[in-house]
């Protein structure tokens, strides 16, 4: 397949793993990255940087601007592994200009937002906040030819016939026309080449977001200042909850873009098969019953429900915890689940007005898991 492929097991970085990753994290890499301190968060928590590479072609790279968007983070340092112990030669044709964690606190809280509890993937205008302003400093200061925003999508999204969008991809808009400005056209081939690539071992799982224009986002500020930026969204697949498989696909997605991009192969690559890649529905939850008797007011009712995990902080254990929730219940039209139970069999009938219920569809939920 590929020595990306072949050999990810070996070049993996094990320090690194499951859903929490913060600076403590990083701190753990020091002896293989040099970082550099760029600035300090909200809460005062060090915003690391990493440079490395000497070439002309020039990629901004930053990462869990959300913190608790991990996943990608992970996928960035097992790309940076592969180029060190397998392709070097990249190192001499792009330079690659990375923030680890540019949202500190957010990664240690766990909490998509910063500590004064503002969306940094909002804040492009009117910067409001330090961590705005470090990205936007770096950025002019570091003049790109290409920029990077690396994220993490909820396990709601599907691509075509409900398939799990694993990977998503956008070439932001850079006006609320959507024009296909030259800028643009480069982020969608790069994300075209990114696909053709990566269908092979992920065919119908790739998708990508909608284009709407909106200049309070990072990615669409610097798509309008005329620089090529890609949006990577890393999704989720089956009961991989540590996203550790998804992670292996993501590094897959940035090794394939780096070199594109190092090798200039994206060029030869149309455009317009950005559009064949299916936009991204929200068809999917965690857990999806069929058949569920359902006690009413009037009679019993045989329904549908889907359950989704709330993802908590174990600040003890320094883990992520999933705890499952009733999402809604009725009669769903295109609805799948990552994990779909049928419970024509339960007679019970349950009811919703109940606050102890999804503990008891949990215990029939893992019952049934073990006799699929």
């Amino acid at each position: 397949m590929g020595v990306e492929i072949d050999k990810y097991q070996d070049y993996k970085e094990k320090l690194l793993f499951g859903r929490y990753i913060n600076n403590e994290s990083l701190f753990k890499l020091k002896k293989s990255y040099d970082f550099s301190i760029i600035g300090e968060s909200s809460n005062n928590l060090p915003v690391l940087s990493l440079k490395t590479g000497t070439g002309p072609i020039k990629i901004l790279m930053w990462s869990q601007m959300h913190g608790n968007e991990s996943t990608s983070t992970k996928a960035l340092f097992d790309c940076l592994s592969f180029f060190d112990k397998y392709d070097r030669g990249v190192f001499s044709k792009v330079t690659l200009m990375i923030i680890p964690i540019l949202n500190p606190d957010g990664a240690l809280n766990y909490t998509r937002e910063n500590i004064n509890n503002v969306d940094l993937n909002r804040d492009a205008q009117s910067l409001s906040q330090i961590e705005s302003n470090i990205i936007r400093d770096l950025y002019n200061q570091f003049n790109p030819n290409f920029c990077f925003n690396l994220h993490d999508q909820r396990s709601i999204y599907s691509a075509k016939e409900n398939k799990p969008s694993v990977l998503s991809f956008l070439s932001p808009s850079a006006d609320v026309e959507k024009s296909e400005t030259k800028s643009r056209k480069y982020s969608m081939r790069v994300i075209s080449l990114i696909n053709k690539k990566l269908s092979v071992i992920l065919p119908g799982n790739i998708s990508r977001y909608n284009d709407d224009f909106n200049i309070n986002c990072v990615g669409d500020t610097f798509q309008s200042l005329n620089t090529p930026t890609i949006l990577f969204e890393s999704g989720h697949i089956g009961q991989d909850y540590d996203r550790e498989q998804t992670r292996e696909y993501m590094c897959y997605a940035l090794i394939y873009s780096i070199k594109s991009i190092a090798h200039k192969d994206f060029i030869k690559i149309n455009y317009k098969d950005y559009y064949l890649i299916p936009e991204n529905s929200q068809n999917l939850c965690d857990i999806f019953l069929k058949n569920v008797n359902v006690v009413s007011e009037k009679n019993k009712l045989n329904t549908s429900v889907s359950i989704m995990f709330k993802e908590i902080l174990d600040k003890e254990k320094k883990e992520i915890k999933f705890t499952p929730y009733i999402d809604k219940y009725g009669d769903f039209i295109n609805m799948s689940g990552h994990l779909t139970l049928d419970f024509s069999t339960i007679k019970k009938s349950f009811d919703f007005s109940d606050s102890l219920v999804i503990k008891e569809l949990m215990s029939h939920v893992n019952k049934l898991r073990i006799i699929q």
